[in-house]
């Protein structure tokens, strides 16, 4: 074997102990995939309208009640869902409603689930607090402070009645009036229930009223009586529930107290419709004596 030979051999043995080599420390050192960049794909989104709080039953809804909320189109086909792509004025349309069923805050906002005041179907029964009655009895401008009565607001009811009595052995007559309920709200005049902002009064010639069931029957009761008035309760007044006077019952015909000759203050007759005078004695305190 020659020199150059030899050389090519040993040229040979040097390459590929060079790649063994290289190979090994390829091996021993991975190198790190780098992550493949992958682009979002971007989701369609429509917007529903929602209730922005928790709403309770009869609870007038204002524009900041609801609002738009992105959906999905497959969450957004449930059927009752209001599209703003399709009812843009919603908020405004639904403003001023009534709820009819509770709604909770994030809630699909379903139209079966608001009363629209202005077309009266079903509209006074969600005005109703519950466990309350809607009664209704005849005012006129005299009886109900000129129209100024307007729904919602806060009312005494006063009854006007004639009552006989027996005054020294004869039977009189004298008028009385007084309230029989206090702070009663307002449902309706007429049938509007909701104040025209383009007018300032709301003559009408009906009253509905909310009352508990016992109140409403007292009501009926006074209306055949005698007369109803309205008498309005200012802002300041208007807090809290209904309650019944506590002054003279002016439905009872108890109501007639007999006037005698005797100037003794305390002893007095109260005389009952169809019977007999009936004694009673009254105690007066004066200055603690």
């Amino acid at each position: 074997m020659n020199i150059r030979q030899i050389s090519i051999i040993g040229g040979a043995l040097l390459v590929a102990g060079g790649a063994f080599i290289w190979m090994r420390s390829q091996a021993g050192n991975p190198q790190v995939a780098q992550p493949v960049a992958v682009a979002e794909a971007k989701v369609e989104t429509v917007n529903v309208l929602v209730a922005k709080r928790d709403m309770v039953v009869g609870e007038r809804i204002s524009p900041s009640s609801l609002g738009w909320e992105a959906y999905t189109p497959t969450s957004a086909a449930a059927p009752g869902f209001i599209l703003q792509s399709k009812s843009p004025k919603a908020i405004e349309e639904l403003a001023n409603g009534i709820v009819r069923q509770a709604m909770v805050k994030g809630e699909p906002v379903l139209a079966s689930k608001i009363v629209d005041v202005d077309a009266k179907t079903g509209a006074m029964a969600a005005l109703l607090t519950p466990g309350m009655r809607a009664v209704s009895f005849p005012i006129s401008p005299e009886t109900a402070v000129a129209g100024f009565v307007l729904p919602d607001d806060r009312v005494d009811i006063i009854l006007t009645r004639e009552v006989q009595f027996t005054s020294n052995g004869q039977s009189q007559s004298k008028v009385v009036s007084a309230a029989i309920l206090e702070n009663v709200r307002v449902l309706a005049i007429d049938q509007s229930v909701t104040q025209d902002k383009d007018k300032t009064t709301l003559p009408g010639g009906v009253a509905t009223v909310e009352l508990s069931a016992t109140d409403a029957e007292k009501v009926r009761l006074a209306h055949k009586l005698g007369d109803l008035s309205l008498i309005l309760r200012g802002y300041a007044d208007a807090g809290g529930a209904t309650f019944a006077s506590t002054g003279t019952d002016v439905m009872s015909q108890r109501t007639g107290i007999a006037q005698t000759s005797d100037p003794k203050p305390a002893t007095t007759q109260v005389v009952q419709q169809g019977s007999q005078p009936i004694p009673t004695t009254v105690k007066v305190y004066r200055g603690g004596q």
